[in-house]
């Protein structure tokens, strides 16, 4: 009887050890960073005519300044959708100042290789493409 006692309190040891173990494990990995080579470019109305180099799974993030007076607004004109994926739009940053209408921002991903230009417009559609402003930026992806 002894015995068998003595038996069941080694395998309930040896169960609560193996739990132990499997958590700190489990912790450990968890914490552990996962290496990814991929980076966010952020770029601006300052970028314009210029060339970015990225690597495809890369991300851009694009800012402009919205300039809703008078009902401007950026629009899209020309992206190779085959290698610049739209992930997100949104516009952000109001103060409620009158005049001040914040920040566009747009996010794409590097889904391949090659050369292309992202060409945005501030325009207003009812005008038949009245046009303020162009940004014009040229991606070479690896």
């Amino acid at each position: 009887m002894k015995a068998n006692k003595t038996i069941i309190i080694y395998v309930m040891l040896a169960v609560v050890a193996s739990i132990i173990t499997g958590t700190v494990i489990s912790v450990a990995l968890s914490e552990t960073p996962m290496k990814n080579n991929h980076k966010t470019i952020y770029l601006t109305e300052k970028d314009n005519g210029s060339t970015v180099s990225v690597r495809k799974g890369d991300m851009l993030n694009l800012t402009l300044q919205d300039h809703g007076d008078g009902g401007y607004t950026w629009t899209i004109t020309k992206i190779d959708e085959k290698i610049l994926g739209q992930v997100e739009q949104f516009n952000w940053g109001n103060s409620g100042a009158l005049g001040d209408f914040g920040k566009g921002t747009w996010i794409f991903s590097i889904e391949n290789t090659g050369t292309t230009t992202l060409q945005l417009e501030c325009k207003r559609s009812w005008t038949g493409g009245d046009t303020s402003e162009m940004i014009s930026i040229n991606i070479e992806v690896n």
